[in-house]
Protein backbone atom coordinates (compact mmCIF):
# COMPACT_ATOMS: atom_id res chain seq x y z
CA UNK A 1 0.00 0.00 0.00
CA UNK A 2 1.45 3.57 -0.98
CA UNK A 3 3.31 5.60 2.12
CA UNK A 4 1.75 9.09 3.17
CA UNK A 5 4.94 10.15 3.28
CA UNK A 6 8.49 8.43 3.11
CA UNK A 7 11.32 9.99 5.42
CA UNK A 8 14.89 10.13 3.71
CA UNK A 9 18.04 9.97 6.33
CA UNK A 10 21.42 10.11 4.29
CA UNK A 11 24.34 8.81 6.40
CA UNK A 12 27.70 9.56 5.82
CA UNK A 13 30.10 8.04 8.52
CA UNK A 14 26.99 9.47 11.16
CA UNK A 15 25.89 6.34 12.51
CA UNK A 16 25.02 7.13 16.14
CA UNK A 17 23.23 10.31 14.59
CA UNK A 18 21.11 7.50 12.69
CA UNK A 19 20.36 6.27 15.68
CA UNK A 20 19.39 8.34 17.65
CA UNK A 21 16.92 10.31 14.96
CA UNK A 22 15.62 7.39 13.81
CA UNK A 23 14.19 7.03 17.96
CA UNK A 24 12.99 10.21 17.77
CA UNK A 25 10.92 9.81 14.47
CA UNK A 26 9.38 6.04 15.87
CA UNK A 27 9.01 8.03 19.48
CA UNK A 28 7.18 11.09 18.15
CA UNK A 29 5.19 10.61 15.12
CA UNK A 30 2.02 9.50 15.38
CA UNK A 31 -1.34 9.22 13.14
CA UNK A 32 0.83 8.67 10.11
CA UNK A 33 1.43 5.74 7.17
CA UNK A 34 4.74 6.03 6.82
CA UNK A 35 8.41 4.26 6.15
CA UNK A 36 11.44 5.30 6.33
CA UNK A 37 14.85 4.89 4.28
CA UNK A 38 18.59 5.49 4.95
CA UNK A 39 21.28 6.20 2.18
CA UNK A 40 24.30 5.51 3.09
CA UNK A 41 26.70 6.86 1.32
CA UNK A 42 29.67 4.36 1.49
CA UNK A 43 30.17 5.24 5.37
CA UNK A 44 31.91 1.87 6.37
CA UNK A 45 30.87 3.14 10.18
CA UNK A 46 28.12 0.13 10.39
CA UNK A 47 25.14 1.46 10.15
CA UNK A 48 23.60 -1.30 7.96
CA UNK A 49 24.48 -3.77 11.01
CA UNK A 50 23.22 -0.80 13.51
CA UNK A 51 19.74 -0.89 11.53
CA UNK A 52 19.65 -4.70 11.19
CA UNK A 53 19.80 -5.12 14.88
CA UNK A 54 17.60 -1.76 16.25
CA UNK A 55 15.35 -1.26 12.81
CA UNK A 56 15.14 -4.14 10.64
CA UNK A 57 12.54 -2.07 9.16
CA UNK A 58 13.78 0.61 7.76
CA UNK A 59 14.95 0.36 4.03
CA UNK A 60 18.46 0.47 3.89
CA UNK A 61 19.47 1.35 0.40
CA UNK A 62 24.18 1.89 0.27
CA UNK A 63 25.15 3.84 -3.11
CA UNK A 64 28.76 2.26 -2.61
CA UNK A 65 30.35 6.05 -3.21
CA UNK A 66 29.95 9.44 -1.49
CA UNK A 67 28.51 11.81 -4.50
CA UNK A 68 26.67 14.22 -1.55
CA UNK A 69 23.63 15.13 -0.52
CA UNK A 70 21.57 15.24 -3.60
CA UNK A 71 22.45 12.33 -4.96
CA UNK A 72 22.03 10.14 -1.57
CA UNK A 73 18.33 11.55 -1.24
CA UNK A 74 17.88 10.89 -5.18
CA UNK A 75 18.56 6.88 -4.62
CA UNK A 76 15.48 7.13 -2.21
CA UNK A 77 13.56 9.20 -4.43
CA UNK A 78 13.86 7.19 -7.44
CA UNK A 79 12.19 4.01 -5.82
CA UNK A 80 9.51 5.73 -3.47
CA UNK A 81 6.08 6.29 -4.44
CA UNK A 82 4.95 7.74 -1.58
CA UNK A 83 2.61 10.76 -1.77
CA UNK A 84 5.03 13.26 -0.12
CA UNK A 85 9.10 12.66 0.73
CA UNK A 86 10.27 14.22 4.02
CA UNK A 87 14.25 14.99 3.43
CA UNK A 88 15.54 14.53 7.09
CA UNK A 89 19.30 15.36 8.15
CA UNK A 90 20.80 12.62 10.54
CA UNK A 91 21.86 15.24 13.15
CA UNK A 92 18.33 16.08 13.92
CA UNK A 93 15.65 15.00 16.85
CA UNK A 94 12.24 15.55 16.49
CA UNK A 95 10.57 17.85 19.84
CA UNK A 96 7.13 16.74 18.65
CA UNK A 97 4.69 15.47 15.85
CA UNK A 98 6.27 17.43 13.39
CA UNK A 99 6.11 15.17 10.40
CA UNK A 100 2.40 14.35 10.95
CA UNK A 101 2.04 18.43 11.36
CA UNK A 102 3.62 18.84 8.23
CA UNK A 103 1.53 16.49 6.01
CA UNK A 104 -1.35 17.59 7.41
CA UNK A 105 -0.37 21.68 6.56
CA UNK A 106 0.57 20.16 3.02
CA UNK A 107 -3.08 18.00 2.15
CA UNK A 108 -4.66 21.30 3.58
CA UNK A 109 -2.51 23.04 0.99
CA UNK A 110 -2.90 21.92 -2.51
CA UNK A 111 -1.00 25.07 -3.81
CA UNK A 112 2.39 23.70 -1.41
CA UNK A 113 5.40 21.95 -3.63
CA UNK A 114 6.91 21.61 -0.14
CA UNK A 115 7.34 22.90 3.54
CA UNK A 116 9.27 22.59 6.94
CA UNK A 117 9.48 23.89 10.80
CA UNK A 118 11.22 25.56 12.87
CA UNK A 119 14.80 24.21 13.62
CA UNK A 120 16.30 24.60 16.76
CA UNK A 121 20.00 23.93 18.60
CA UNK A 122 20.55 22.07 21.77
CA UNK A 123 19.55 24.97 23.95
CA UNK A 124 16.26 25.78 22.15
CA UNK A 125 16.82 28.93 20.25
CA UNK A 126 15.53 29.55 16.91
CA UNK A 127 18.55 28.52 13.86
CA UNK A 128 18.56 28.81 10.15
CA UNK A 129 15.43 26.97 8.87
CA UNK A 130 14.89 28.73 5.71
CA UNK A 131 16.70 30.63 3.00
CA UNK A 132 16.44 33.51 0.35
CA UNK A 133 17.04 32.81 -3.12
CA UNK A 134 20.34 35.17 -4.43
CA UNK A 135 19.68 37.39 -7.88
CA UNK A 136 21.77 38.09 -10.60
CA UNK A 137 21.55 41.71 -9.16
CA UNK A 138 22.56 40.89 -5.84
CA UNK A 139 25.88 38.78 -6.95
CA UNK A 140 26.36 41.91 -9.27
CA UNK A 141 25.78 44.81 -5.97
CA UNK A 142 27.82 42.18 -3.48
CA UNK A 143 31.01 41.94 -6.26
CA UNK A 144 31.17 45.22 -6.46
CA UNK A 145 30.44 46.62 -3.13
CA UNK A 146 27.24 48.36 -3.34
CA UNK A 147 24.96 46.44 -1.43
CA UNK A 148 24.75 48.75 1.54
CA UNK A 149 23.54 51.46 -1.16
CA UNK A 150 20.44 49.55 -1.63
CA UNK A 151 19.01 48.94 1.98
CA UNK A 152 15.64 47.30 0.98
CA UNK A 153 18.12 44.76 -0.78
CA UNK A 154 20.10 44.60 1.76
CA UNK A 155 17.56 43.77 4.27
CA UNK A 156 16.06 40.97 2.75
CA UNK A 157 19.46 39.14 2.06
CA UNK A 158 20.16 39.56 5.66
CA UNK A 159 17.30 37.07 6.67
CA UNK A 160 19.12 34.69 8.72
CA UNK A 161 16.27 32.45 8.13
CA UNK A 162 15.35 32.27 11.93
CA UNK A 163 11.89 31.97 12.17
CA UNK A 164 11.92 33.72 15.51
CA UNK A 165 7.82 35.18 15.56
CA UNK A 166 7.01 31.69 14.94
CA UNK A 167 4.97 32.73 11.69
CA UNK A 168 3.52 30.38 9.16
CA UNK A 169 4.55 32.19 5.77
CA UNK A 170 5.74 32.13 2.70
CA UNK A 171 9.81 31.51 1.66
CA UNK A 172 11.96 31.13 -1.06
CA UNK A 173 12.86 27.39 0.07
CA UNK A 174 13.17 25.37 3.48
CA UNK A 175 16.51 24.47 4.33
CA UNK A 176 17.53 20.63 3.67
CA UNK A 177 17.84 19.63 7.03
CA UNK A 178 14.26 18.77 6.97
CA UNK A 179 12.08 19.77 3.62
CA UNK A 180 8.80 17.70 3.12
CA UNK A 181 8.04 17.82 -0.70
CA UNK A 182 5.14 16.90 -2.58
CA UNK A 183 5.94 13.74 -4.75
CA UNK A 184 3.51 15.46 -7.76
CA UNK A 185 5.78 18.51 -7.27
CA UNK A 186 9.37 16.62 -8.16
CA UNK A 187 7.12 14.65 -10.95
CA UNK A 188 7.04 18.02 -12.49
CA UNK A 189 10.43 19.69 -11.37
CA UNK A 190 12.67 16.54 -11.54
CA UNK A 191 14.97 15.39 -8.43
CA UNK A 192 17.86 17.15 -7.38
CA UNK A 193 20.72 17.64 -9.48
CA UNK A 194 23.50 15.82 -8.55
CA UNK A 195 26.48 18.08 -10.04
CA UNK A 196 25.77 19.44 -6.52
CA UNK A 197 27.90 17.55 -3.82
CA UNK A 198 26.61 19.80 -0.56
CA UNK A 199 25.75 23.30 -0.12
CA UNK A 200 22.43 25.41 -2.33
CA UNK A 201 21.22 22.05 -4.02
CA UNK A 202 17.94 22.28 -1.86
CA UNK A 203 17.78 26.02 -3.35
CA UNK A 204 18.34 24.94 -6.82
CA UNK A 205 15.20 22.01 -6.36
CA UNK A 206 13.10 24.48 -4.75
CA UNK A 207 13.64 27.05 -7.26
CA UNK A 208 12.74 24.84 -9.80
CA UNK A 209 9.67 23.47 -8.13
CA UNK A 210 8.53 27.00 -7.67
CA UNK A 211 9.11 27.23 -11.46
CA UNK A 212 6.59 24.79 -11.66
CA UNK A 213 3.86 26.56 -9.86
CA UNK A 214 4.21 25.69 -6.33
CA UNK A 215 4.39 27.89 -3.22
CA UNK A 216 6.61 26.65 -0.55
CA UNK A 217 6.03 27.93 3.38
CA UNK A 218 7.32 27.53 6.89
CA UNK A 219 5.00 26.08 9.50
CA UNK A 220 6.53 26.71 12.94
CA UNK A 221 3.95 24.42 15.04
CA UNK A 222 6.75 21.50 13.27
CA UNK A 223 9.64 21.31 15.62
CA UNK A 224 13.02 20.32 15.00
CA UNK A 225 16.42 19.78 17.07
CA UNK A 226 19.51 20.13 14.37
CA UNK A 227 22.73 19.36 16.11
CA UNK A 228 24.32 21.63 13.29
CA UNK A 229 27.91 20.40 11.95
CA UNK A 230 27.86 17.31 13.37
CA UNK A 231 28.99 15.52 10.80
CA UNK A 232 32.96 15.24 9.70
CA UNK A 233 34.45 17.98 7.69
CA UNK A 234 37.06 18.70 5.52
CA UNK A 235 37.74 22.26 5.26
CA UNK A 236 39.09 23.67 1.72
CA UNK A 237 37.92 21.04 0.22
CA UNK A 238 33.52 22.29 1.60
CA UNK A 239 35.07 25.94 0.78
CA UNK A 240 35.42 24.75 -3.26
CA UNK A 241 32.06 22.83 -2.50
CA UNK A 242 30.55 25.94 -1.47
CA UNK A 243 32.06 27.82 -4.38
CA UNK A 244 31.07 25.41 -6.73
CA UNK A 245 27.67 25.11 -5.36
CA UNK A 246 27.31 28.85 -5.62
CA UNK A 247 28.53 28.97 -9.22
CA UNK A 248 26.11 26.54 -10.07
CA UNK A 249 23.17 27.42 -8.50
CA UNK A 250 23.40 30.87 -10.69
CA UNK A 251 24.26 28.53 -13.56
CA UNK A 252 21.30 26.45 -13.50
CA UNK A 253 18.91 29.55 -12.49
CA UNK A 254 19.54 32.35 -14.15
CA UNK A 255 22.03 31.08 -16.83
CA UNK A 256 20.57 31.67 -20.06
CA UNK A 257 22.70 32.35 -23.37
CA UNK A 258 22.87 35.94 -22.84
CA UNK A 259 23.91 36.48 -19.48
CA UNK A 260 26.17 33.61 -19.12
CA UNK A 261 29.17 35.47 -19.47
CA UNK A 262 28.09 37.74 -16.66
CA UNK A 263 27.92 35.24 -14.34
CA UNK A 264 31.00 34.02 -14.94
CA UNK A 265 32.71 37.34 -14.82
CA UNK A 266 31.32 38.49 -11.69
CA UNK A 267 32.23 34.95 -9.69
CA UNK A 268 35.74 35.48 -11.37
CA UNK A 269 36.28 39.18 -9.79
CA UNK A 270 34.29 38.15 -6.57
CA UNK A 271 37.02 35.49 -5.74
CA UNK A 272 39.91 36.58 -6.40
CA UNK A 273 40.38 38.91 -3.50
CA UNK A 274 40.09 35.68 -1.71
CA UNK A 275 42.67 34.00 -3.77
CA UNK A 276 45.47 34.28 -1.12
CA UNK A 277 43.77 32.54 1.51
CA UNK A 278 41.85 29.99 0.15
CA UNK A 279 44.35 29.35 -3.50
CA UNK A 280 43.15 26.05 -3.89
CA UNK A 281 39.70 25.77 -3.38
CA UNK A 282 39.50 29.03 -5.90
CA UNK A 283 41.61 27.93 -8.71
CA UNK A 284 39.65 24.54 -8.65
CA UNK A 285 36.51 26.43 -9.01
CA UNK A 286 38.18 28.90 -12.09
CA UNK A 287 38.89 25.63 -13.56
CA UNK A 288 35.34 24.08 -12.90
CA UNK A 289 33.78 27.05 -14.82
CA UNK A 290 36.77 27.26 -17.45
CA UNK A 291 35.53 23.69 -18.17
CA UNK A 292 31.58 23.79 -17.68
CA UNK A 293 29.44 22.66 -20.67
CA UNK A 294 26.24 22.57 -18.68
CA UNK A 295 23.76 24.05 -22.03
CA UNK A 296 22.27 27.51 -21.24
CA UNK A 297 18.89 28.09 -20.85
CA UNK A 298 16.28 29.45 -23.47
CA UNK A 299 14.85 31.91 -21.03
Amino acid sequence: MTKDVSIILVNYKTKDLTKQCIESIYEKTQNLNFDIYVVDNASDDGVEEMLKENFPQVNFIQTGENKGFGAGNNAALRVTDSRYVFLLNTDTILINNAIKILYDFMENNKNLGACGGNLYDEEGNNIHSYGVFNSLKDLFLKTFLLRYFFPKNEKRLKDKGLNKNNETKSVDYITGADVMIRKEALDKAGIFDERFFMYAEEAELQFRIKKAGYEIFINPEAKIIHLHNKSPKKRERMYFEFLKSKYLFFRLCYGTKENLWIIKTLLYISCFGKIFAHRKAICELYKFMAQDRIEAKND
